[in-house]
């Protein structure tokens, strides 16, 4: 799996060619065209300003169903790329997403020691976290792998990363 930021996602697809996109984008960004993938495994979700707390707690969850849906119907052929704007908080935690699903039998702890290993910047969006724990039935630990994590090395914008997923 790969983590970007939006400005150097078409390089990372270059480099990586992944199968499928994770793009999670403001509606003023523009996620670009990817290189060889299929718009059919692109999921293009656009974070807007939600106003309120139900549209905030609305957004989060239909992000986290979304991402979910997406994954369940990856074969799991090739690289998964997945960027947001800056790679430090929402592409963090839909990559932790990913990660406990294709991996459902591993501590949520130590998968989540293993993103921040290879992107010390991570700091994962809480709500879409608390609602993907809430779907994948994790029992609140994923959102205790996220709360208990220290703070993040700072970034602006994040380099691109790779983590192994295990088979």
């Amino acid at each position: 799996m790969i983590i970007s930021s939006l400005a150097d996602a078409e390089n990372a697809c270059r480099q990586y060619s992944p199968s499928r996109v994770i793009s999670l984008v403001s509606e003023d960004e523009i996620a670009p065209g990817f290189c060889g993938v299929d718009p059919a495994r692109h999921l293009l979700l656009h974070v807007s300003n939600e106003s309120c707390a139900k549209s905030i707690t609305s957004a989060a969850r239909e992000r986290a169903e979304k991402i979910i849906e997406f994954i369940n119907g990856w074969d799991r052929n090739g690289n998964i790329l997945v960027h947001c704007n800056r790679g430090v908080a929402r592409s963090t935690a839909a990559a932790f997403v990913v990660l406990c699903m294709l991996e459902p039998n591993s501590d949520e702890a130590e998968l989540m020691k293993r993103l921040r290993k290879v992107a010390p910047y991570a700091d994962p969006c809480p709500l879409l976290i608390t609602y993907a724990d809430e779907i994948l039935g994790r029992d609140g630990c994923m959102e205790d792998a996220v709360d208990d994590l220290g703070p993040p090395a700072p970034a602006i914008s994040a380099p691109t990363v790779a983590i192994e997923i295990a088979a």
